[in-house]
């Protein structure tokens, strides 16, 4: 769900949808999507429509957070291939079956990347860990409280999980999800019961918040545990239960990050085999400018000679996505990834996050093949007109995250 709704986002922020905030009714229509305001309905729900395509129906007289949240949500339920097969309600409707709740929690998932996507609210990296701070946190931002939680994890400097945990029908309370700060470990797992008397089961109403320190199992590390209680899923009774989870403790987290320098990229630095990888556009031009394709052209015009008889003779268009290799010597290989629309300056982004996203994963395979680490300058950026903020994070997950150290290069003034 969480990649799914990433590919989403980064399509969409490819057409201009920007924040924060972002709109989810933006995106909806973006996706050509039918949106009507009505108050008779409890939150949300989306409706196959008579000419194929989905009817958003939303109450708009809910909470302004909370209408924005359902309306993501029912996005989210768009990314499933069924969803046209029957009316989704984010109340789960008049007839909801029991198991419905995982549907639930997965659109819950989707929706909390939908409004606080990638590269989103960098100013939160390091901020308190706390369930009072998300509660302030979001209502700053305008998101739901499950979004703001889950984005605020995965900024965490401070090994934490977000979680959420309900009522089942064996009457244990259970975690549905948990999700681990990047580099730490989850403390719980997934389906685990939860131990009577834990702040989670005291949260019995929706906005009650409670705070315990608790040690699940005997051989088990003591964690803080923050939680509040939010609206139940379809056809339940007892509120959902999403919080903070926090090892006592809990020091520095040392999470996977992008190692930034000045210097050469064409000089990369360290042992081993190593893949330089850039952005060209999607025509086939001779590089030229002062721009770091041009550089390399220049310094080993072998690459470029490579990179022609990759793409062939009477190609003039390439795919955005598509990627190319090339060899300066037997440590070092060159991948052209095909991420930016046109050359030049341009009054519009021309840097696709989407296209980059699917380079940076030929890396990544490229990469492991060769047991090589990848250096690269700051994709993007210059005429690309791309958010460091996002490719930052996009090479992050998609290298660094999976055990691929990254460096970019930033030439020294």
């Amino acid at each position: 769900m969480e990649q799914r709704a990433r590919q989403l986002v980064l399509r969409a922020m490819d057409d201009g949808w920007s924040g924060p905030p972002f709109d989810p009714l933006l995106l909806a229509k973006w996706l050509g999507m039918q949106a009507e305001a009505r108050g008779d309905i409890p939150d949300a729900r989306t409706v196959p429509a008579p000419d194929g395509n989905m009817l958003l129906e939303y109450n708009p007289t809910r909470p302004r957070g909370r209408v924005r949240f359902s309306i993501a949500h029912e996005v989210a339920h768009t990314l499933f291939a069924d969803c046209a097969e029957d009316v989704r309600h984010r109340d789960g409707g008049p007839s909801p079956t029991k198991d419905n709740w995982q549907l639930e929690v997965l659109c819950n998932i989707g929706a909390a990347e939908l409004l606080m996507p990638l590269g989103s609210f960098s100013q939160l990296v390091g901020k308190e860990l706390s369930i009072q701070s998300v509660i302030e946190l979001r209502k700053q931002f305008d998101v739901s409280v499950e979004a703001c939680l889950i984005r605020l994890t995965k900024l965490a400097t401070t090994p934490c999980s977000a979680f959420c945990a309900s009522l089942h029908e064996d009457g244990q309370y259970r975690i549905d999800y948990c999700i681990p700060a990047p580099g730490s470990k989850n403390p719980v797992s997934v389906g685990q019961s939860v131990p009577d008397g834990s702040a989670i089961t005291d949260t019995t109403a929706i906005g009650f918040t409670a705070v315990g320190q608790e040690q699940w199992t005997p051989d088990s590390q003591y964690m803080r545990v923050e939680c509040i209680g939010l609206a139940p899923y379809p056809g339940g009774l007892a509120p959902r239960v999403v919080g903070l989870m926090i090892p006592e403790a809990a020091g520095e987290l040392q999470p996977p990050r992008v190692t930034e320098v000045q210097g050469d990229v064409l000089s990369p630095r360290g042992e081993g085999p190593k893949i330089v990888a850039h952005v060209i556009p999607d025509v086939v031009v001779q590089w030229g400018g002062n721009g770091f394709a041009s550089n390399l052209r220049r310094r080993y015009p072998q690459i470029w000679s490579q990179f022609l008889d990759a793409a062939g003779p009477v190609r003039t268009k390439l795919a955005l996505g598509e990627s190319f290799l090339g060899r300066i010597d037997d440590e070092t290989t060159v991948i052209h990834m095909v991420a930016q629309q046109g050359f030049g300056r341009s009054p519009t982004q021309r840097l696709r996050y989407a296209a980059l996203a699917a380079c940076l994963a030929e890396v990544r395979h490229t990469a492991q093949r060769l047991g090589a680490t990848v250096h690269m300058p700051r994709v993007g950026t210059g005429h690309g007109g791309a958010n460091w903020d996002v490719v930052k994070e996009l090479i992050t997950e998609e290298l660094v995250e999976k055990g691929i150290a990254a460096t970019v290069y930033t030439l020294p003034r």
